[in-house]
């Protein structure tokens, strides 16, 4: 392999020569392939010559040679009477390539300094100083900073003028040298690409152009804003608006750096939008109360362009839902029916959710100010009931839906019907007040198989513990566990009867029911202050006795060490009746079958008569023959009572109310309203204990707020409840009073 070695070098001579190359690169002028490589070598014999190497000599030749010739081009574009754009990009463009190419011819040279560079930092630790090496650029590099000096930072005044005022041109619609304007401009950056970082290869287009652009953005649309005002109405102002940003967009993008795009796009956005933010808002609360819902699309394209724009918007928003829906409010105060409140609600959430969906993007801050609107509206109390209604309006809006009989029986209806109910639950802040509504409807449709269908119980069921958890629907889950046990047990029951080859006069089935599983004791139905063995059991007739004695056997047999109490309150039956005109078949309660039974063998009995053969206590028995009489299946003639055979009705089969429906639902909520009063205190005294025995010491309003947090899932409890539980707390002995800061809290171990 051969190496050229060093020799000595005719500088003048060689740069004549080279020069010559150097001018035909930089005019894109052909150059001959062997003299091309004849002046790479003379540049590498330069940088090598003997004794003296003559690199440096060669590097400030080339770069006077650049310098006068980017002044020459200066003055070009100077003198320039048809336009600056054109001629600057022209000449920028041949020497952007001429200096890659140079770059090509002086390889020796920028080789000779970078190994210096790399040998002086290897020696650094001998503090031979670096600068002076530093200061010798890439042949590109220095071709590009020397165009950078003597080009751009003295004529951009005139140059970035002439690109701001294409720039306008274009934006009215004129049409402009778009490829020349995009090349003009990211010169400013392409003359520091080599810099290093990020924020100084953009340091001169930042200062030189950027600052101007973005006031020349903001002047132009500051007047093109008020313009468009002044001449069309907000919906025809908003569309206009909204293709001016649009086209502005695709401009941006054509034409400057896309580190611009941003800030300019803001300024468009502040001119445009910010600036008359206050009179749009007040154009949206008529946009919302006429419903012009096309304007609300656009109004929401531009708001949200805004920082806090939305968020504006969305608090209008649920001010305009919560007015929409004060009509549910008023029906709940004034006792409407559950059908009326929910379509009440559901007219305000289907309307306000489409919106949402359709006209805003299901943007989150108005999908928030929809919920925390229908919360409001589902969680006011009316001024007049210490608890809201909801819970109890929408569990009986559940309970129709669910029960045999529901006119939109078709199975699509009924779930349908179910998402709505779900969708408002979610909705319900008292949800441990809701589940003991909803506990004891369905344990009333589950016992007395009033229910459309236990796989819709448990659709129904399932929506409630996707929003609230399993531990929120266990009980109700375990509730129809237990039929679905009742109904094995009855089959199994039946089957061990042929087997014995015996056989009731009764159709007897029995539901076997977890004690503590469902919302009522083995007390069910009886006044508390009577709830004794007496007022549960009767003299049962000897046709139920037979069937009970007979399943308390096999059930024994099967599961020994349980005990089994029938509840008759709950339980009933049907009869056919075969001595009237015409046959009817009823279903009723235990204690109302009971009493008709007696009257098989005589038409008529007393009070003392039917009391000592049934040994019902005298308010059950007073409420059983009540029932009967107003129904007019039997007669009261003195103290006699007598079998009615002359009985009409309408309807062949029904059932026999047990009492008063009105009543007993106003003492059942009245009831429920006091259980749940209990329950929550008890859970707050114990919230109240657990956060105190984690955290020892706390603070009276730390307190209240750990308390809030930790019940917020099931209801919201009111200071005035959590400040009596502290103080029943501190009487038990759980905490004390601090002994010199009376409101901060010591546990009590």
């Amino acid at each position: 392999m051969m190496m050229r070695r060093p020799k000595t070098a005719n500088f003048d001579e060689s740069w004549k020569n080279i020069s010559r190359v150097t001018t035909a690169v930089m005019s894109e002028s052909p150059v001959e392939r062997d003299e091309w490589c004849e002046q790479i070598t003379s540049v590498y014999y330069l940088c090598m010559a003997m004794p003296t190497p003559l690199a440096e000599s060669l590097y400030n030749k080339l770069k006077e040679y650049l310098i006068n010739h980017v002044q020459s081009c200066r003055e070009q574009v100077l003198e320039a009477s048809n336009g600056i754009l054109p001629i600057y990009n022209s000449l920028y463009k041949t020497y952007f390539r001429g200096a890659g190419y140079l770059n090509d011819l002086y390889m020796h040279l920028n080789q000779h300094f970078t190994k210096r560079t790399i040998k002086n930092e290897w020696c650094d630790h001998y503090m031979h100083s670096i600068e002076k090496v530093k200061k010798f650029e890439k042949v590109q590099d220095l071709a590009m900073n020397i165009w950078r000096d003597e080009m751009i930072e003295k004529v951009h005044e005139p140059l970035v003028t002439a690109v701001l005022q294409d720039i306008t041109r274009d934006r009215r619609g004129v049409s402009t040298y778009s490829n020349i304007l995009r090349d003009v401009i990211h010169s400013f950056v392409e003359v520091q690409s080599h810099e290093d970082p990020l924020g100084s290869q953009l340091q001169l287009y930042k200062e030189l152009f950027e600052e101007r652009l973005l006031e020349n953005t903001g002047n132009f649309y500051q007047k093109e804003a008020q313009k468009l005002y002044e001449q069309n109405d907000v919906s025809n102002y908003m569309i206009k608006v909204i293709e001016k940003l649009d086209e502005e967009e695709l401009r941006l993008r054509k034409f400057i750096h896309h580190t611009s795009i941003s800030p300019c796009k803001k300024e468009c956005v502040n001119k445009l939008i910010a600036d008359i933010q206050d009179r749009l808002l007040d154009e949206y609360k008529i946009m919302l109360k006429d419903e012009h819902v096309e304007d609300l699309s656009r109004l929401y394209i531009l708001i949200r362009r805004l920082n806090e724009g939305c968020k504006k918007m969305a608090d209008i928003f649920h001010d305009h839902i919560f007015e929409n829906g004060k009509d549910s409010i008023e029906l709940m105060a004034r006792g409407c029916t559950p059908q009326e409140y929910v379509d009440a609600l559901l007219v305000v959430y289907r309307k306000f959710t489409n919106i949402v969906s359709n006209n805003l993007s299901s943007d989150q801050n108005f999908t928030d100010a929809l919920n925390r609107a229908m919360t409001k509206m589902v969680n006011s109390t009316g001024d007049t009931k210490k608890y809201p209604r909801s819970s109890e309006l929408l569990v009986r809006h559940a309970d129709h839906i669910l029960r045999k009989g529901n006119k939109n029986s078709s199975l699509s209806e009924i779930e349908d019907q179910l998402r709505n109910f779900i969708d408002l639950f979610k909705y319900v802040e008292d949800k441990d007040l809701f589940q003991r509504f909803y506990s004891k409807k369905l344990a009333n449709r589950l016992i007395h198989n009033t229910s459309v269908s236990i796989e819709l119980e448990e659709v129904a069921i399932s929506g409630l513990k996707d929003r609230c958890g399993y531990e929120y629907t266990s009980p109700l889950q375990r509730m129809l566990i237990d039929m679905k046990v009742s109904d094995d047990l009855t089959k199994e029951f039946d089957q061990h009867l042929e087997q014995k080859n015996e056989k009731f006069n009764v159709v007897f089935s029995v539901n076997i029911l977890q004690s503590g599983a469902w919302p009522f004791s083995a007390n069910a139905g009886v006044p508390e202050e009577q709830a004794d063995k007496s007022t549960l059991d009767f003299n049962v007739p000897s046709d139920l006795a037979v069937c009970i004695d007979k399943f308390k056997t096999f059930y024994n047999k099967k599961y020994s060490g349980r005990r089994l109490r029938f509840v008759f309150p709950l339980s009933n039956g049907t009869v056919v009746l075969n001595h009237t005109p015409r046959q009817y078949t009823i279903t009723m309660s235990v204690h109302q079958l009971a009493v008709l039974l007696l009257f098989n063998d005589k038409d008529s009995s007393t009070k003392a008569e039917i009391t000592e053969s049934l040994g019902l206590d005298k308010p059950e028995l007073e409420k059983t023959l009540t029932t009967l009489v107003d129904s007019k299946l039997i007669k009261l003639e003195s103290d006699n009572y007598t079998i009615n055979t002359d009985y009409v009705n309408k309807k062949s089969k029904f059932k026999l109310p047990t009492s008063t429906v009105k009543d007993h639902a106003e003492k059942e909520v009245e009831q429920t309203h006091q259980s749940v009063e209990e329950d929550r205190r008890l859970y707050i005294q114990a919230a109240i204990v657990r956060t105190m025995k984690s955290r020892k010491q706390l603070g009276h309003n730390e307190l209240i707020q750990q308390v809030i947090n930790l019940s917020k899932d099931r209801f919201t409890p009111s200071v005035a409840m959590i400040k009596k539980c502290v103080e029943v707390l501190i009487d038990k002995q759980y905490l004390e009073r601090h002994s010199n800061q009376k409101d901060v809290y010591q546990y009590l171990a």
